[in-house]
């Protein structure tokens, strides 16, 4: 073993919603039940007895409804899901101060040194899935390793309520045998290269040479690889709850002062187009969006909105853009940076095939053609036709610079 090792624990919730449905409503106790129905019509949780008729998250709840008869069917209540993993959070900060929530339902423990106060990281595994079991009805399936990405791969592999601890120095053997998708920080984009050329699982990826693998991925092929060589030193950051909305951040500071409306609200959508784009990449979905204001004068205005429910989708979040923006923009002084903040994160697990939709939920599977279009022919390859109009805006903008008075701070907003 090496002289110095870390001690890395992933805890991921198992049927996370449809556990705490149950856990909410005894009525729902021991019944088949699935979570979701709303919005694009898929099952987003199955319960474990909806699961031995074949109900899977990701079909459509028609489906769901064809195999098993009985089944309960209820709305998700993301506010309640958010609630419960901040308080398994709370359980977490008690044996750790490095705890790292990944999504709602999923977090990192850095237990590294903490012996002394807490026992053996084996205990303290055991211990939090035994407390979240009996408090709060919730099962776990927890990974332990010496890095990030091992550890978290481990809690995926034997659920529900399943324990793996992959001792140091065999995390490259642990990864060998498993399947490429089950790689942290493959996209989707990434992964369809890699089956293309000839790699199914996770240790090919160890092994191949790595000038041919930078001819299919770039700059990527490097961080991939040692990922896949059980090679991860990334740490486990600490954020509160309340920061979760930092995990995809878009900010441009202007090279002069802005003030006008119709280009502030063209360059938010570029923005919000460039940070949806890559939320699909890691398979992520989002239900908040933070905007961030700085004037001139250094103050800041900040404004959020949450939607009902998570997605990946810019088409939910573009018509709330002018509102927030008028919102926020609260004092009657130019512009000089814009930041945009997506947050509450969620991360299907593999079963969840959110990115593989149905025809009839077509609008995701466009999106992502459009991101693969836009990374082949460059971003102004395709364009929304709103943007023909913002577009005009920014010409008249660039070609009338007495549009503004140089030298002064206030200004009436456009209409």
């Amino acid at each position: 073993m090496p002289p110095f090792s870390r001690s890395v624990l992933h805890w991921d919730g198992d049927r996370f919603f449809a556990s705490i449905e149950q856990a909410s409503d005894h009525k729902l106790r021991n019944h088949p039940v699935a979570v979701g129905g709303k919005g694009r019509g898929l099952v987003l949780s199955a319960s474990r007895e909806a699961l031995r008729f074949g109900v899977r998250p990701g079909i459509p709840m028609t489906r769901a409804r064809r195999l098993c008869p009985a089944l309960i069917s209820v709305p998700a209540h993301f506010d309640l899901y958010e609630q419960i993993s901040d308080q398994i959070l709370g359980l977490c900060q008690e044996r750790t101060p490095l705890v790292e929530p990944l999504s709602v339902g999923a977090a990192f423990l850095d237990l590294t040194g903490t012996g002394r106060a807490n026992g053996s990281p084996a205990g303290v595994a055991r211990q939090l899935s035994a407390t979240i079991g009996q408090w709060l009805r919730v099962s776990i399936s927890i990974g332990m390793a010496g890095n990030k990405s091992v550890a978290r791969i481990a809690a995926r592999l034997r659920k529900p309520g399943g324990r793996i601890i992959v001792p140091a120095g065999e995390e490259a053997s642990f990864l060998s045998s498993l399947p490429l998708r089950l790689l942290p920080g493959l996209g989707a984009h990434a992964f369809g290269l890699l089956r293309v050329a000839g790699l199914a699982s996770i240790g090919e990826l160890a092994q191949s040479p790595l000038d041919a693998l930078e001819l299919v991925l770039g700059a990527k092929a490097l961080p991939l690889q040692r990922l896949a060589q059980g090679v991860d030193m990334d740490p486990v950051r600490v954020k509160t709850p309340a920061l979760r909305q930092q995990q995809w951040r878009q900010q441009i500071e202007f090279p002069e002062d802005v003030w006008e409306e119709p280009f502030l609200l063209h360059t938010l959508r570029q923005m919000l187009e460039r940070a949806m784009a890559d939320v699909r990449e890691k398979e992520c979905l989002v239900r908040q969006l933070t905007l961030e204001l700085r004037y001139t004068d250094r103050a800041e205005s900040q404004r959020s909105i949450t939607i009902a429910e998570p997605s990946c989708l810019e088409n939910d979040f573009l018509p709330l853009l002018a509102g927030i923006l008028r919102s926020t923009w609260s004092r009657r002084v130019r512009i000089r940076s814009l930041s945009l903040q997506l947050g509450r994160v969620y991360s299907p697990s593999p079963q969840l095939s959110l990115f593989e939709p149905p025809p009839k939920h077509a609008p995701v599977a466009l999106a992502l053609a459009v991101d693969s279009l836009r990374r082949r022919f460059g971003a102004q390859s395709i364009i929304r036709g709103y943007a023909l109009d913002d577009v005009a805006h920014a010409l008249v903008r660039a070609a009338s610079p007495l549009l503004a008075t140089p030298g002064s701070d206030s200004c009436e907003k456009c209409a």
